[in-house]
């Protein structure tokens, strides 16, 4: 266990306010660091230097971590010092003029209209669970949620006469999200039909989404839902929940949908992390112009 752990949790906790999972990875990546430092040479707080930071480094590349993982290893690690020197544990950050590696920014995967119909699309509106896991779907894709989101969602967070639905999002804030007309359409069926044939067990919980338990559905349920509707549908591409949302996030913005309203409806806290669905729309613009302009194909077919 590394120094002043307890403190550092819950400073992130309750002052951060990040979600459990963040926290989880924060707790990971630096007990991962003190472990290394074990096996080297133990030291206190204050004898940490940069060599031991970029040591940390290249043993990870030994290893064969990815420079993405490195990265998010070293910024743990520069959130913890920090934190070090506002409770005055150390008098100098180690990582102060540290670079993390380099790495390509990869632009997010997203879905095609005709597949969100496919992954959307009832085919036994007798089957509650299938209803459910097309609502789930829909409500991915109609409001970009996160997992965790949806997951979170109870019944007292819809406005059924608004059509809009409250969102408990990072670090415990919430924000308003409005439901299209197919979603909503969609979730009056799945609660007027199928939520109660969904559970054997008399249903005590308020969460939307349920199991046959009649238990909240978990992180790693939606994630396999999303798993067997895209492998039913034949859709060949390696997608997950949060590919629903970025695929939102991309056709809003294609479609000419404001930046800020678009950051908004996604709960970022920086405009910065929504911009780059400005890139993913612009490399979107681009493939279209090649298919579909007359001299793009002209030169084509001539080369």
């Amino acid at each position: 266990m590394y120094p002043v752990r307890e403190k550092f949790l819950d400073y992130m906790k309750f002052e951060r306010k990040l979600a459990e999972n963040t926290i989880c990875a924060y707790d990971a990546d630096i007990e991962e660091f003190f472990e290394f430092l074990k096996m080297e040479k133990p030291k206190k707080l204050e004898e940490i230097s940069e060599e031991d930071i970029l040591n940390f480094v290249i043993e990870l590349n030994k290893q064969q971590n990815s420079n993405r993982s490195i990265a998010r290893k070293i910024s743990s690690l520069r959130t913890y010092f920090k934190f070090l020197l506002k409770i005055e544990q150390v008098s100098v950050n180690p990582l102060s003029n540290f670079e993390g590696p380099n790495y390509e920014k990869k632009l997010p995967d997203f879905l095609t209209l005709e597949e969100i119909e496919l992954l959307t699309k009832i085919n036994d509106k007798s089957d509650p669970r299938e209803v459910r896991d097309c609502c789930i779907i829909e409500l991915l894709y109609s409001c970009g949620l996160r997992a965790s989101e949806l997951c979170n969602l109870r019944i007292g967070d819809i406005s059924f006469e608004g059509k809009i639905i409250r969102v408990l999002g990072k670090g415990n804030k919430y924000r308003i999200v409005p439901v299209g007309n197919i979603a909503f359409k969609m979730l009056e069926y799945y609660f007027k039909f199928c939520r109660r044939a969904l559970s054997s067990k008399s249903l005590t919980t308020d969460y939307v989404f349920i199991s046959k338990m009649g238990k909240r559905l978990s992180r790693i349920s939606i994630w396999e839902i999303v798993k067997k509707r895209a492998l039913k549908n034949n859709i060949k591409k390696n997608i997950y929940p949060h590919t629903l949302r970025h695929s939102f996030a991309t056709h809003l913005i294609s479609n000419g949908a404001d930046l800020r309203v678009v950051q908004e409806l996604l709960g970022h806290a920086d405009i910065s992390t929504t911009e780059i669905y400005t890139h993913v729309s612009s490399e979107l613009l681009k493939k279209e112009h090649e298919k579909y302009h007359p001299l793009e194909k002209e030169e084509k077919s001539t080369s």
